[in-house]
Parts: structure tokens; C-alpha cells; sequence
């Protein structure tokens, strides 16, 4: 298990960083289980735990590297590519050629994490501020 922090950023307008975390953990989500095969009991919407910096309140997805990620054959990447306007197209070209040619399998998470994302170990992310200091007594 590799931990990995994924700071945010607020990079689309109207779009916080928290909102934006958010939207991107439910594309994470949809691959596993699109919109195509959800039912209205389903109330599982995301993939992974966000955290929110105690000063900054830039929002960070909490994933881990190694973690397979099932990729339903029934998968729509429209909306996750319009969630990385950073991305180079190149990149978002590969992504999914990678992504059709794992329909029905699995793919490791750290394999979908974009070049153009920070990536933190927790030392790092502790060393940035992102875990609030002990409460005292």
C-alpha cells in the first residue's frame, strides 16, 4: 500500500477545491460503477476519503497507489476529462486509450493520477500542514 495526498486545486471556475475534490472522487467512483448501471439504492457515490488543509482549505484526495480499480465496461469519461483542464490533451488521449483497453479489468490507482497532479506522502503532507495539531486536554 503506497498512501498517497492529492491536493486539490481550484482550477475551474465557480469550482472550489473541496467541490472539485469531490467531483473527481465520484468519476473515480464511476468507474467502477457508472451512472448507466446505478440504481436508486445505491448510495455510495465516491471512491475515497478528501481532507481539507486547517489553514488553507484546499481540499486533498486521500487514495492509495496500488489499489486496483475495476473498470466497468460500461464507462463514460466525458465528465472526469472536463474535471483535468490542466492535463494536456496528449495525456487525456492516453488515459483513455488506457482506460478502453482495461474495460472489464482492473487498474492500479497511481496509474489514473495525472503528471500534472502533486502527489504527497503523509511525511510530506504533514510536513505542508494538512493534519492539524494534536488537540491538548
Amino acid at each position: 500500500m503506497a498512501t498517497v495526498y492529492l491536493p486539490v486545486e481550484a482550477t475551474i471556475p465557480g469550482m472550489t477545491s473541496a467541490e472539485r475534490a469531490e467531483a473527481i472522487d465520484a468519476e473515480v467512483w464511476a468507474l467502477r460503477r457508472p451512472d448507466s448501471v446505478r440504481s436508486p439504492q445505491d448510495i455510495t457515490r465516491y471512491y475515497y476519503p478528501r481532507i481539507t488543509h486547517p489553514t488553507t482549505g484546499q481540499a486533498a484526495i486521500v487514495g492509495d497507489t496500488a489499489e486496483d480499480i475495476y473498470i466497468h465496461p460500461d464507462v463514460d469519461l466525458t465528465e472526469l476529462l472536463a474535471l483535468l483542464p490542466e492535463v494536456p490533451q496528449a495525456e487525456k488521449d492516453g488515459l483513455v486509450m488506457f482506460i478502453d483497453a482495461n474495460r472489464g479489468g482492473t487498474v492500479p490507482f497511481g496509474q489514473l493520477i495525472p503528471s500534472t497532479s502533486t502527489q504527497l506522502t503523509e511525511v510530506e503532507a504533514e510536513a505542508e500542514g494538512w493534519f492539524p495539531d494534536p488537540i491538548e486536554p
